[in-house]
């Protein structure tokens, strides 16, 4: 009976650890659940009825107001969440045939939890609208985040060129 107990308790223990190291909680939880919360909004556009005014707005609130965009070489960047809202607003009714899935999430939290780092690896799976065929399109980026007035937000964008 003792060593039953014993067992019982070795496996608890064993679980709770697992739980404790595997399973992010606090800041990076937030962080990592903002982050889909973004992807399944970008993911319902076009489908549920709402404008391409009001799904910027919805989107504008997952970006700082002085958020900072930088897609690499070729591109200008882009600053500020209205310059941003105004292009997703643009962007939306062609964005049909695009689903959006972040992989590879990593997750720095800074002393505080108030602001994050965060490596991902963005895939946009794309489907012709003509034949159906779908293609798949990845690339990585780092982000930086903050919390602000209780919610995480997107401060920077900077795509990560790994051709070098």
């Amino acid at each position: 009976m003792r060593r039953n107990a014993a067992i019982v308790l070795a496996v608890a223990a064993l679980a709770a650890g697992a739980w404790y190291f595997l399973v992010p909680s606090g800041g990076s939880a937030n962080v990592g659940a903002r982050l889909q919360a973004l992807s399944d909004l970008i993911n319902s556009s076009t489908v549920d009825g709402v404008g391409p005014e009001a799904r910027g707005a919805q989107l504008g609130a997952f970006f700082t107001e002085d958020v900072d965009v930088d897609l690499g070489q070729g591109t200008a960047p882009i600053r500020g969440r209205d310059t941003l809202i105004g292009m997703a607003g643009r962007l939306q009714p062609r964005t049909a045939a695009f689903r959006l899935r972040f992989e590879d999430v990593t997750i720095e939290m800074a002393a505080g939890e108030e602001a994050a780092d965060v490596h991902l690896t963005a895939e946009i799976m794309r489907r012709s609208i003509t034949t159906g065929d779908e293609s798949l399109d990845a690339r990585e980026f780092t982000l930086g985040m903050r919390l602000v007035g209780g919610e995480w937000q997107i401060a920077r964008v900077t795509a990560v060129d790994t051709l070098k």
